[in-house]
């Protein structure tokens, strides 16, 4: 047989494009974490300088959730699908189209004295996120086609409606954000549904699909695919999509229909939780890193229906225009609850699991993970509560100490997993001295 042809040199080249398919995973993860502690820091400036709300949720949802989501659902997707991961290139593209796009907006607006209309330049931002955008989905997408079996489906229509739910999202945010005048015109309604369509559509798809999958892995227990899981999926997909068209259309009756769909999916995904937490196993290792995996998300899954009913309460009350959505109403529970802890446990998971290293390195990698478990569970919770209630009542230092409290344990999480990576810098300097010696 010619050398070109051989098995050999193409099993070796699949291996390293699984190697470096955990790194590019592993380096997502890092950099997620980075803009999840800018997040955090950048409440610390004045409300002008950050634009209220606004720079916070960027950095938390566009720059951390989406990276993480950029790196984690490609490698995910060809993990369940048990297929080869797209090429290196694409991946490269997805997370750094992302991670770079995300960044460059915030420089764009704060440059420009936190204008929304940022012409050229604003165009060029978002256009890099587009292109970040566009890496996932092929990543994500492409190699399902050498999928077989029943995961196909299920995953090709997940990951591709929020693939293309982030797509309209990030346009109408980039159209919006390079002056594009139409759109200016009508952001009473058009911000709602690049809310809607971005946070709810693509993120919250996202992570109620994969939790689908990364629940049972945590629990212990077998991954089965019932009704409740077809359920999760048409609706997180289907929801979300008709709230959008409600507030483009300005048909209030048409929004709220898919408000109390997607609340149907958010009730569906706790259900299927309860029933993964009464099936799972029992670790006899790590109970500390176990135990805050599955409680960070458990928990959620919980806030994810918190925020859903307030959305929807936003809705019946302020219908299909700019008074039916306030960022502040469901920022804690939908942001902080759900998309944070969620991003949380889900990095505490993966990172000794898929990422780089071998048994020992995992091992201390999830001892560390572990430390403070329940104090930094128990503070995010009642930290999110307090600002659900400070928020919703315009109770001023509710919403502060509740803040408080989620940021205090979120950076120590992101601590932790700096330390976690730590290990990986202790594993290389020890091999290149091994080498060195013999």
């Amino acid at each position: 047989m010619p050398v070109g042809l051989s098995s050999v040199p193409r099993g070796r080249s699949m291996l390293t494009r699984r190697t470096l398919d955990r790194r590019l995973t592993a380096l997502a993860i890092a950099i997620a974490a980075a803009y999840v502690a800018a997040a955090f820091l950048s409440l610390l400036a004045p409300a002008g300088w950050r634009m209220g709300w606004w720079l916070p949720l960027h950095l938390l949802l566009a720059g951390g959730a989406a990276t993480a989501i950029s790196g984690v659902m490609p490698f995910f997707s060809a993990g369940v699908a048990s297929v080869d991961p797209a090429r290196t290139a694409i991946r490269v593209l997805g997370i750094g189209g992302i991670a770079i796009g995300a960044g460059l907006i915030v420089v764009v607006r704060i440059v420009d004295g936190g204008a929304i209309d940022n012409g050229i330049m604003g165009a060029l931002a978002g256009g890099v996120y587009l292109a970040g955008v566009v890496g996932v989905a092929a990543s994500t997408l492409l190699p399902l086609r050498d999928a077989i079996g029943p995961r196909r489906v299920p995953l090709a229509l997940g990951y591709g409606i929020a693939m293309t739910c982030i797509a309209v999202g990030a346009l109408v945010g980039t159209l919006g954000i390079a002056g594009w005048r139409p759109v200016l015109d009508a952001w009473d309604v058009l911000k709602p549904v690049h809310a809607w369509i971005n946070v709810f559509g693509f993120l919250s798809l996202v992570i109620g699909a994969s939790l689908l999958h990364l629940l049972p892995t945590v629990a212990g227990t077998r991954i089965e695919r019932g009704p409740t899981s077809v359920i999760v999926l048409i609706t997180l997909g289907l929801g979300p999509i008709v709230t959008a068209l409600g507030f483009a259309l300005r048909a209030t009756p048409l929004a709220v229909l898919g408000a109390l769909v997607l609340l149907a999916g958010a009730i569906a995904l706790v259900a299927h939780a309860l029933v993964v937490m009464r099936q799972r196993g029992r670790w006899t290792t790590d109970p500390a890193w176990h135990r805050f995996v599955q409680g960070s998300l458990l928990a959620a899954t919980g806030w994810f229906v918190v925020g859903v009913v307030l959305a929807t309460w936003q809705l019946l009350v302020g219908g299909a225009a700019a008074g039916g959505w306030r960022t502040d109403v469901v920022l804690a529970p939908i942001a902080l609850g759900w998309a944070a802890q969620a991003l949380v446990g889900s990095w505490s998971h993966l990172l000794p699991s898929i990422g780089p290293g071998g048994p020992p390195e995992h091992a201390r990698q999830r001892a560390i993970l572990g430390a403070l478990a329940m104090p930094r569970l128990l503070a995010t919770q009642a930290g999110v509560a307090l600002a659900t209630l400070g928020l919703c009542l315009d109770i001023g230092p509710a919403v502060v100490v509740g803040v408080v409290l989620v940021g205090s344990s979120v950076l120590c999480s992101v601590g932790l997993l700096a330390r976690a990576f730590a290990v990986l810098r202790g594993q290389g300097s020890r091999s290149r001295e091994a080498s060195g010696a013999a």
